[in-house]
C-alpha cells in the first residue's frame, strides 16, 4: 500500500488542531479557525480566539474550539458564534463529541459534559486531561504516563463515577469499535487494546512508529494513522488483533495533527503552514 499527496495548501498561520465533520477544520496559532472542502479549497474562516487554539472538535453542523480563556465555544460549520459554555476553573485542552455530548477535559483534571448547550455533569481524574476518548460508559483519558478508564453515566449522576482501571500510556489516543488505541509512555509507539472491561482492557500488540515523539493519531475503518516531529504519516492496519504496516510517507517537517475521515485518506496539518489531503492507494 502507498501514500500518496492528493491535494496541498499553504495558510498564513501555524496550524495547530484540526478537526471533520464533512470539511476539514484547523485551527491556528493566530486563534482563527479556517475550513476546507474535501479537496482543501477554503471555506470560510474567523476569528475564534485571541490567542492560539488549544482544542478543536467538530460534529453535527457544530465546532468546538477552546484557547487559554477558558471557555468552550460553539460554531456553526460557516463561523456564526451559538454559544460559549461557562468557563473552567483551568485550560481546557481536549475537547471530544460522543453522541449528544460534548466532553472538555482541563488542566487541573476536570471534565465536564455538555449536552444541549448546558452543563450536565462534572468528574474529575485527579491529573491532567490532555486527551479524551469515549466508548460509553466508559470515558478514557490520559496525560503523560497512564490512561485511565473512568465509568461515568451523565445521564444518572452528575458527579458519580468509578474508575474502572489504569493503564501505562498517553495521549493521544482513541477508541474505534472494539478497539483502543493509545500512544505507548515513550511517545513513540502505539498500543492496541481490546476496550472491554470483561479483559480489563488487555493489551493485545504494540509497534514503534517512530524514531522519535507522536503528536498525532487518527482511527477510521481499522486503520490507524499516526504522525509525529519526524514528519512521517503512516498508516496501520488493524487486522487479526495487531497493528500491520499499511503504507508510510514522509512529508518533510513536524506533523502538528493529522485527521482520517476514512481508512484510505487523511489530512495533515504542517509547521510552516502546509496543509495536505493524503491517500492510500
Amino acid at each position: 500500500m502507498s501514500l500518496s499527496i492528493e491535494a496541498e495548501t499553504k495558510v498564513d498561520t501555524e496550524p495547530c488542531v484540526v478537526a471533520w465533520s464533512n470539511k476539514l477544520f484547523v485551527g491556528g496559532e493566530n486563534g482563527a479557525i479556517l475550513s476546507f472542502d474535501d479537496n482543501l479549497k477554503p471555506g470560510p474562516s474567523w476569528e475564534a480566539h485571541g490567542v492560539q487554539l488549544f482544542a478543536l472538535a467538530a460534529s453535527n453542523g457544530k465546532v468546538y474550539s477552546t484557547s487559554n480563556d477558558g471557555g468552550v465555544r460553539v460554531w456553526s460549520s460557516d463561523g456564526e458564534k451559538i454559544t460559549e459554555f461557562p468557563a473552567s476553573e483551568a485550560d481546557i485542552g481536549s475537547v471530544t463529541v460522543c453522541d449528544k455530548h460534548v466532553y472538555a477535559g482541563d488542566e487541573l483534571g476536570n471534565i465536564c459534559v455538555y449536552q444541549d448547550n448546558v452543563l450536565k455533569a462534572k468528574y474529575n481524574v485527579l491529573e491532567e486531561v490532555k486527551d479524551i476518548a469515549i466508548n460509553p460508559p466508559f470515558m478514557f483519558t490520559a496525560r503523560d504516563l497512564y490512561v485511565t478508564v473512568t465509568e461515568v453515566k451523565p445521564e444518572q449522576s452528575k458527579e458519580r463515577f468509578i474508575t474502572q482501571h489504569v493503564m501505562e500510556g498517553r495521549s493521544p489516543l482513541r477508541v474505534f469499535g472494539s478497539y483502543l488505541v493509545v500512544t505507548g509512555r515513550g511517545g513513540n509507539s502505539i498500543q492496541l487494546h481490546e476496550a472491554s472491561l470483561d479483559t480489563k482492557f488487555k493489551k493485545l500488540h504494540e509497534v514503534k512508529v517512530s524514531d522519535m515523539i507522536l503528536t498525532s493519531l487518527s482511527v477510521s475503518d481499522n486503520v490507524a494513522w499516526t504522525g509525529g516531529w519526524d514528519g512521517y504519516i503512516r498508516r496501520w492496519k488493524i487486522s487479526e488483533d495487531k497493528l500491520q504496516p499499511a503504507g508510510e510517507m514522509n512529508l518533510g517537517t513536524c506533523i502538528n495533527a493529522l485527521i482520517a475521515p476514512t481508512g484510505s485518506g487523511a489530512y495533515a496539518v504542517l509547521t510552516g503552514g502546509r496543509i495536505v489531503k493524503i491517500k492510500a492507494t
